[in-house]
């Protein structure tokens, strides 16, 4: 397909199931965006979206270079950086993957303090709730690095930044409010109030260490939202630590008789080669989480 890839025009288009979409986020027209496409088409020999009513979804030729596409995306940007580098230009992107709770109580301290250090470097920021999804975004080069919910992530270099207790959150009239520890032994006893990507969470793995199928009454994919929920005494919820601090609900919360925990870390595929963006993003996260949680980062 030699120079008539245009990686960031598919994978945009990819993530967002339409050309006008595409447009509008990457600043072209609908029309030079259909354009681009049909060039890759023809210099693939094949069709690689399927043009819909309503949007368009990627060919089964599509999926298989999606990965290919990726990579190619990651080196063009690990390319450009590194580029900006050897001419001493403070200038770049550098794209992270967050979730909830590090956006809530970690993000704005960090990019406070890195975009006033670095005002060059574009920060591009990506929720991902999704254990899994998150840990593959940073493997295959989507985001240049990224928050974690393990310490160890095989294939990523990784830093842990604090171990934080698994929380059982309850309204103040559920009938275990008043107890020092929520027991495990009485999780599926109660309606639970389960997260969208629970499963592949430390949560989940919680769930199935103890061989526990919990009640769940219902389904949620916002943690506030689910918090609200709570604390109007339909079902509890179990979240850590770190996101239940200045929340805004009247709500007890309760460890466990036998705790459970989890580890938070940030990372990147490889730190020595990793940009020196990345590199100053992830030193600055280890010394702003250590002063604002009074741990130590190893």
């Amino acid at each position: 397909m030699d120079n008539k890839i245009n990686a960031t025009v598919f994978l945009t288009v990819a993530e967002t199931g339409s050309f006008r979409k595409a447009a509008d986020e990457l600043g072209y027209t609908q029309a030079g965006i259909s354009y681009i496409i049909g060039a890759m088409e023809e210099a693939a020999g094949c069709s690689l979206f399927l043009r819909e009513h309503g949007g368009v979804k990627l060919t089964s030729e599509g999926e298989l270079l999606l990965p290919q596409i990726q990579q190619l995306h990651a080196w063009e940007r690990r390319f450009a950086q590194t580029v900006n580098e050897l001419n001493g230009l403070e200038k770049g992107t550098l794209r992270v993957q967050i979730f909830d709770s590090v956006s809530v109580h970690w993000i704005p301290k960090i990019l406070r303090e890195f975009c006033r250090d670095y005002p060059g470097i574009k920060v591009e920021l990506f929720t991902e709730e999704n254990a899994r999804r998150a840990e593959e975004m940073v493997l295959n080069g989507e985001a240049d690095c990224g928050f974690f919910l393990t310490g160890k992530v095989n294939g990523l270099d990784t830093i842990p930044l604090i171990e934080e207790h698994l929380m059982a959150v309850v309204s103040p009239d559920h009938p275990l409010a008043n107890e020092k520890h929520f027991p495990i032994s009485q999780i599926e006893k109660y309606p639970y109030i389960r997260m969208k990507y629970e499963e592949a969470s430390p949560i989940g793995q919680a769930f199935r260490e103890e061989n526990i199928t919990p009640n769940v009454a219902f389904t949620m994919d916002n943690d506030y939202a689910a918090m609200a929920m709570v604390s109007n005494g339909l079902g509890f919820c179990i979240f850590p630590e770190l996101l239940l601090k200045n929340i805004p609900y009247d709500l007890k919360c309760l460890t466990f008789d036998m705790p459970k925990k989890r580890t938070l870390s940030v990372g990147t595929r490889n730190m020595k080669t990793a940009s020196k963006a990345c590199r100053k993003f992830i030193e600055y996260t280890c010394r702003i989480v250590q002063a604002q949680e009074g741990v130590h980062p190893a």
